[in-house]
């Protein structure tokens, strides 16, 4: 507690030094809203600093935040200590963070009709079924519910959590919709765009047309991704992937991108490293450890955390993920020449999880499972890229994978909504008699043509390098260490974020991506 007291006070201290001498602004242009709702978090000091580039355009920005009255929201979990004082902690820390970065701050207000409404749900049942005016807030309380419990079963006090997630959650709705009747508001912006605290909002934009920005921390360290009108968890950029269809890889950019995939084997640039091992030199020694026996095909099903609500109601093919597995294990029973292999997210071992896919899988087979499936622990520490190379077709939820699979020019066949789905190098799967027809076909081709392999390359190349975002921010295992100039005023105007604002309030690009023209030959 008390090195964390440090740290925030270093914190303060940090962006009061670099906001301590700003450049007066004057409105000039319309009135927008940061709808921030937790006040201190990872990308406090990002969020503050886009408050005052907006306000450098010429802007009225309304800041919004919770204080302490508001009873969650979704970082507080199963496992924190007194969720109860969790708001009132995160508030403590939130506005002295705002006061060092002269932030004019709202608070978000507890919603007198929102409390109504809680108190007229008769239980669990009824509050996971709500609906109201189109919102469909049942079903982002159980997102958000599986996020605390981590899992997809809940606890004995579910209802009267879900029932303090529901208020939160209303209460968003309606300061938005007051807010947005009285001053109708350019846009707006805030985080993620799931979840109880910003889906409402999202889902209110969607429904009166109000444009708004979503963002979230990247993949790679430093980075942020930015979205016009969807969810910061959806990745798409399909305006861009059709702009740029035709421009194919300089060698220079095909050297970044291999480069890239390279350093992912260890995820040395990455926010989170789930590969803590090298990739296997000795394939067969590793196929042999996990009980794949070297003559079969390999068909190895990658699955997410199953409580993240980032992969919710993506599903197309199955109705869920682990229905997927239980009918293909059932379909190859008998098969000699196909090994399943399950490899479960490291991210159940390294983030956690109540709720595996492998001990679903026992609970719905029990004896009966046959020999010819085989799992990686979560907690076995193999290499992805290993179980890549020994897998002659992968079957993906909406995990990273398979785009690298199809860049190795392996079959990926994808069985729930993901951003590079439907980009010509992946097989889309629509039904379950469509799964088992080309997962049938690919174990008879298992190789992608050099076509494919290319354009996934570019795909992947897109992503990492014009997709996300470097931030002018500085962290070190993860804990802030300032911006990346002295003050706000010697910030350059080439800084990515600098451009995205741009970009947002001067109307020129509906995802943001920028990919700079080829060098003259």
């Amino acid at each position: 507690m008390f090195k964390k007291l440090i740290n925030y006070r270093r914190d303060e201290k940090l962006i009061r030094q670099f906001f301590y001498d700003l450049p007066k602004t004057t409105q000039t242009r319309g009135r927008v809203l940061q709808f921030v709702g937790i006040s201190s978090m990872f990308l406090t000091p990002v969020e503050i600093l886009i408050y005052h580039l907006l306000k450098q355009k010429g802007f009225e920005v309304d800041y919004l935040v919770y204080d302490e009255s508001i009873p969650i929201f979704e970082t507080v979990t199963h496992k924190t200590t007194d969720p109860a004082t969790a708001p009132r902690r995160n508030w403590r820390v939130g506005k002295s963070r705002l006061k060092a970065g002269s932030v004019s701050y709202f608070n978000i207000p507890l919603s007198d009709q929102a409390k109504k409404i809680v108190d007229s749900l008769e239980d669990l049942d009824a509050i996971l079924k709500f609906v109201f005016e189109g919102v469909e807030f049942g079903n982002i309380v159980q997102g958000t519910l599986c996020r605390y419990y981590q899992a997809n079963s809940f606890g004995a006090d579910a209802e009267t959590v879900s029932r303090k997630m529901l208020l939160t959650s209303l209460s968003n709705y309606f300061c938005v919709q007051q807010r947005q009747a009285k001053y109708n508001y350019e846009f707006m912006m805030f985080s993620h765009g799931i979840n109880i605290t910003w889906q409402p909002v999202a889902d209110f934009c969607r429904s009166q047309a109000v444009p708004f920005v979503c963002y979230d921390r990247a993949k790679i360290k430093e980075h942020g991704n930015f979205n016009l009108n969807q969810s910061s968890a959806d990745w798409s950029f399909d305006s861009a992937w059709i702009r740029f269809q035709d421009r194919t890889l300089t060698d220079e950019e095909k050297r970044l991108a291999d480069d890239y995939l390279s350093a992912r084997e260890l995820q040395e640039g990455d926010v989170f490293a789930f590969n803590t091992s090298k990739r296997a030199s000795n394939l067969a020694n590793e196929k042999t450890r996990l009980g794949i026996p070297l003559e079969k095909k390999c068909v190895t099903f990658f699955s997410n955390l199953i409580w993240d609500a980032a992969n919710v109601s993506r599903d197309i093919a199955f109705t869920s993920f682990l229905e997927c597995m239980t009918q293909s294990i059932e379909y190859f029973r008998d098969r000699t020449d196909v090994q399943i292999l399950i490899r479960p997210h490291p991210a159940e071992t390294l983030i956690g999880t109540k709720a595996g896919y492998w001990n679903l899988i026992l609970e719905h087979f029990g004896p009966s499972l046959p020999d010819n499936v085989s799992v990686i622990s979560a907690d076995d520490n193999v290499n992805s890229f290993t179980v890549i190379d020994m897998t002659q077709v992968g079957v993906v939820n909406t995990s990273t994978v398979g785009l690298e699979m199809a860049i190795m020019g392996k079959q990926a066949l994808l069985v729930a909504e993901t951003h590079y789905r439907n980009k010509g190098f992946t097989n889309d799967i629509t039904s379950p008699q469509h799964f088992f027809e080309t997962i049938e076909n690919s174990l008879e081709k298992p190789m992608l043509t050099d076509q494919q392999q290319e354009l996934a390359k570019k795909y992947f190349y897109m992503m990492m390098f014009l997709y996300q975002k470097h931030l002018p921010v500085r962290y070190e295992n993860d804990v802030f260490q300032g911006y990346s100039a002295a003050s706000f005023g010697e910030l350059s105007e080439t800084e990515p974020l600098l451009q995205v604002i741009s970009d947002l309030t001067d109307g020129h690009s509906d995802d943001f991506v920028r990919w700079p023209p080829p060098p003259t030959q």
